[in-house]
């Protein structure tokens, strides 16, 4: 069974690994970035190890490579409606808020495609049947929102999805100046 399920992607081995992958080789952890302009537009950009996070939630008790097996010779519209159900999860789970107890709601998500999502679990099995044991690199995918705030803020409550385990988060209110075309001064 194993090997007339992995028949189809034997002939991408040496393409795939001739290729290269998106891996980070930075903090390979998750992690999220809140950008607040003009006080009430909020911008959240996220850098997630997506396998990690599909992995925990369309199959957790699965072993990582049957996972990757399973969802990398997955057909591509069952693998797109897999993949629309496990973010519109992410979105409902998503919880922000301001102090005083309002509810923000995070519009204009920007998910990686399908086919590119689908395309890094073949890169990852075959490196994982090459590679050491226990050696596995990481994913890193970008997943972008925004929301527009009711009132101006100076604090806003955040929650990820249980799925995304621990995040790291930065966050900045930016300042902005013209510069004329003589030297000017930035302040940080």
């Amino acid at each position: 069974m194993f090997f007339s399920t992995m028949k189809p992607l034997v002939g991408l081995l040496p393409c795939l690994l001739a290729t290269g992958a998106a891996w980070a080789h930075e903090l390979p952890d998750n992690r999220a970035t809140l950008v607040l302009r003009d006080g009430t537009h909020l911008s959240m950009t996220m850098f997630v190890d997506y396998t990690q996070v599909l992995h925990r939630t369309l199959a957790p008790k699965k072993k990582r490579q049957e996972f990757l097996m399973l969802y990398a010779a997955m057909v591509p519209q069952q693998f797109e409606e897999a993949l629309a159900r496990a973010q519109s999860k992410f979105e409902a789970a998503m919880n922000l808020a301001v102090p005083s107890g309002g509810q923000v709601r995070l519009a204009h998500w920007t998910w990686p495609a399908a086919l590119t999502v689908q395309q890094s679990l073949r890169e990852q099995l075959m490196q994982a049947m090459v590679a050491e044991p226990g050696h596995q690199h990481v994913f890193v995918s970008e997943i972008r929102a925004e929301a527009h705030l009711q009132q101006e803020a100076s604090a806003i409550r955040v929650q990820f999805p249980p799925e995304f385990g621990k995040v790291m988060v930065v966050s900045y209110r930016p300042k902005q100046v013209w510069v004329e075309a003589k030297p000017g001064d930035i302040q940080f």
